[in-house]
């Protein structure tokens, strides 16, 4: 698993003076389980630390350590299976914050509309967020019936519901972490091995303390921020994300530098120049000016910010011009440019580091097991291996005891019954391969009903379905029906629709009709494939799930709505119109275009979710302090100070900016979800000015404005156009012409081949197999031709490395 880089492996050091003597009494079977440990390891491309860095169940064979052994397997088994439930735990915990209530106002006494309204009555499980929350009336600025203090109206849980879940979240935590330690043995030494397990450990459990001390104390403040450090312990993707931003700071910061300085000397000769003049009232001092042209480096107020010395001169137009060229067009693009460069660069040290990485580990697993020193394997010990990862380690794919023949006989390519070093380091590589029997594609018909499946009727209707005129048939359908709700909405569409709702909440006889008649014909569709293809090779396709979820959601909408009750809803009738319209993407899929970006999109989408992350995590922690900071100051309660305050920010009141906010998660979410789309986020900030009464607010959403729109942003772009070009590479060899690779077929992404004779070695395995790439780390490309010729080949070519 990953160092403390996250990339690269920590040099195989020796035990402590503690556990030498117990090292040098390990078995045979600990060289076994060892070497598994550095398999896996080499499958899933990091490493947390090396095999002396773990607890070997398997080294001690004295009555002393049987207990500790097995409770060892048992621990290291739960660890894997129930990974999955503990970051579900933590997201859990993460998402608290957005329904419990805010702690800004869990104690708002001070405030007239709470003493009002709670009377002698302190006993509220929502605190005074309840009050707050579902205040309405008259605003400060004289609207009737208004949130007094706006918000998303997400507030689901009360403080002691909250408190529970929390409780429950952090006591699973402990106990997964305490099988952690039992997967190390009991021994500290192994649970807090140096390195990156040593900071993984040790955050988790000093987060956990402190979480626990926080809600004993009953005061959870910061828990919010303690929710997300301790699930960015569980998510590796994340941290190397963050690793690789954070490393893109020096760079970046270079540019930022060089745009200060810019910003500094134009603010510097705005302020000289604009003296007793119109502009002056944006140039009034240096740092002022410096804000304005921060504003216009951002597009927000431009060019409205220079029409006042426009219009009194308009060779002014050459100050604004040249700085928007030297600063948006050149400067702001330079820094994207580094960006690029810098995640390239992060990239192709991943895949480098992934492959030395792999070659290191399983030449120290080659090693453990050729204990004679002989330069090969025995079929014996390759067996022992994949029994020990099928055992004791569930994050490599379980594999049956025909797919263990098949994996050995892609190692063994020279046929000797034995895996010399050179066979052995492709082990990663045929990990890689996800093996389908054909039996296993074999439909409901074919096995249930053999005289069915073997009829001439059967057979037309298989050759139909499976044929190019079936999906263009469907297309067709798909026009029709596009053209039947074009003239059904068709007032709509053109703004003229004036007709009664409820005649929208009644079935229209003659287009509903229509509609009914499509949704069978695509339900028909559906069936007939799910029937002759089955549903194994069905679901396989991402165009028949779309078609498979657009048609399922159709349906289970029309019986909600059209089934005979009391329950009409406008709305959703119409949500079901539209959802056949969805079936029209479908006509995409048509084009070849079309189906290239599709196909890349989808491969993207994996690549670019750890981001993504990063971005969910530094908004939420901007949303939580946001939310500390400024809870509260955005209201039109007429009995508080602040909406008096607030009204006089004009252009933030003219805008109805009101649920702009920071008074519960959901609302700061969006507050700064706008300032990422950047504008008008000047106008947002303006309330928070006036409601604070100083402008030292402008820090905390320029802070925000450099880490995510000119930081983060930027990487995303980098990530998709690094990530584009990438996957078009891999999906153009993905799919260019068939190739025979020794009696295998390659077709597209997939291998078939007869299991009986692999690579010139007997398997012992009947029967037609297929195999495709199931990647284990998205980040970086895979060339799949060339990692199945490579596995496929008798001889290894070093082009699928």
């Amino acid at each position: 698993m990953e160092t403390t880089s996250l990339f690269s492996s920590d040099k195989m050091s020796k035990y402590s003076s503690t556990h030498r003597d117990e090292r040098e009494m390990r078995p045979r079977g600990s060289r076994v389980s060892q070497a598994a440990m550095l398999i896996r390891d080499a499958y899933l491309g990091f490493q947390d630390a090396p095999v002396e860095g773990y607890y070997d169940p398997y080294s001690y064979d004295n009555e002393i350590r049987t207990v500790r052994n097995q409770i060892s397997v048992v621990c290291g088994r739960l660890v894997v299976q129930l990974r999955g439930v503990a970051v579900f735990v933590c997201w859990v915990q993460f998402m608290l914050t957005f329904f419990e209530p805010p702690t800004w106002c869990r104690d708002a006494s001070d405030l007239q509309i709470v003493a009002t309204s709670r009377g002698d009555d302190n006993t509220n499980e929502f605190g005074d967020c309840k009050i707050l929350f579902e205040a309405f009336g008259v605003t400060a600025d004289m609207e009737e019936n208004k949130a007094l203090y706006p918000n998303f109206d997400a507030m689901l849980l009360t403080i002691s519901q909250s408190r529970s879940i929390e409780i429950g979240c952090v006591g699973f935590i402990a106990m997964y972490m305490l099988l952690q330690y039992g997967d190390d043995g009991f021994f500290p030494s192994f649970f807090f091995y140096r390195g990156y397990k040593r900071w993984i450990r040790a955050s988790q459990c000093v987060i956990l303390i402190m979480l626990l001390l926080s809600i004993l104390i009953g005061n959870t403040t910061f828990n919010p921020f303690l929710r997300m450090a301790i699930l960015g312990t569980f998510l590796r993707g994340f941290q190397r994300e963050l690793l690789t931003l954070i490393k893109m700071i020096p760079d970046v910061l270079y540019v930022l530098s060089m745009l200060g300085i810019i910003v500094l000397f134009y603010a510097w000769f705005g302020v000289v120049m604009f003296v007793d003049s119109p502009q002056g009232r944006t140039f009034p001092n240096l740092l002022e000016g410096m804000w304005t042209l921060w504003i216009s480096v951002t597009t927000a107020n431009y060019p409205d910010v220079s029409m006042d010395s426009y219009s009194e001169n308009h060779l002014v137009a050459i100050y604004w011009v040249s700085f928007m060229v030297i600063s948006f067009f050149y400067i702001m693009n330079l820094i994207l440019a580094v960006c690029t460069q810098q995640y390239d660069k992060s990239i192709h040290f991943r895949k480098v580091s992934r492959e030395k990485l792999a070659k290191k580990l399983l030449s120290d697993a080659f090693t453990l097991l050729d204990q004679k020193d002989q330069g090969f394997v025995s079929r014996e010990s390759i067996m022992n291996v994949m029994t020990i990862l099928n055992q004791d380690m569930p994050e490599v794919k379980t594999m049956s005891s025909e797919e263990k023949s098949i994996i050995y006989a892609l190692l063994d390519k020279n046929g000797s019954d034995s895996i010399c070093l050179d066979e052995f380091l492709d082990w990663s590589l045929v990990m890689l391969l996800n093996l389908s029997k054909e039996s296993d594609y074999a439909t409901l018909v074919e096995t249930k009903l053999p005289n069915v499946y073997q009829s001439q009727w059967y057979t037309q209707l298989s050759e139909a379905v499976k044929s190019n005129r079936f999906d263009t048939a469907i297309d067709v359908i798909l026009v029709l029906n596009a053209m039947t709700i074009l003239m059904q909405d068709y007032s709509m569409l053109v703004g003229h629709d004036t007709g009664d709702p409820e005649n929208d909440e009644t079935l229209d006889t003659k287009w509903e009709k229509l509609e009914t008649i499509f949704t069978a014909l695509y339900v028909l569709e559906v069936m007939l494939k799910v029937t002759i293809n089955g549903w194994k090779k069905y679901k396989e396709s991402a165009r028949n799930l779309f078609d498979f979820f657009v048609t399922c959601m159709t349906i289970l909408a029309s019986f909600y709505v059209y089934y005979p009750n009391t329950y009409n809803n406008t709305n959703l009738i119409r949500f079901i119109v539209m959802a056949r319209v969805l079936r029209l993407v479908r006509l995409l899929f048509a084009i070849e275009s079309f189906r290239l970006l599709g196909a890349i999109t989808l491969d993207i989408l994996p690549a670019s979710r750890d981001i993504f992350l990063v971005l969910l995590f530094v908004a939420y922690f901007f949303a939580t302090s946001g939310q500390l900071l400024y809870g509260g100051y955005i209201t039109r309660d007429p009995s508080n100070p602040l909406s008096h305050a607030l009204l006089e920010a004009t252009d933030f009141t003219s805008s109805a900016y009101w649920p702009n906010n920071f008074n519960d998660m959901f609302s700061g979410m969006n507050v700064l979800f706008n300032l990422l789309v950047v504008n008008n986020w000047t106008t947002c900030i303006q309330g928070f000015e006036y409601t604070t009464g100083s402008k030292t607010v402008r820090f905390f959403f320029l802070f925000f404005h450099l880490v995510c729109v000119t930081g983060i942003s930027n990487v995303i772009t980098s990530v998709v156009i690094t990530s584009f070009f990438q996957q078009l590479e891999v999906i153009e060899h993905r799919y260019g012409p068939n190739e025979r690779v020794d009696g295998t077929s390659i077709r597209g992404s997939r291998a078939f081949f007869a299991a009986n004779v692999l690579t010139g070695t007997n398997t012992g395995v009947q029967g037609k197999y297929s195999a495709h790439i199931q990647t284990v780390n998205f980040d970086v490309d895979i060339d799949e031709r060339a990692v199945m010729r490579r596995v496929f080949g008798r001889s290894n070519t070093p082009d699928s490395k």
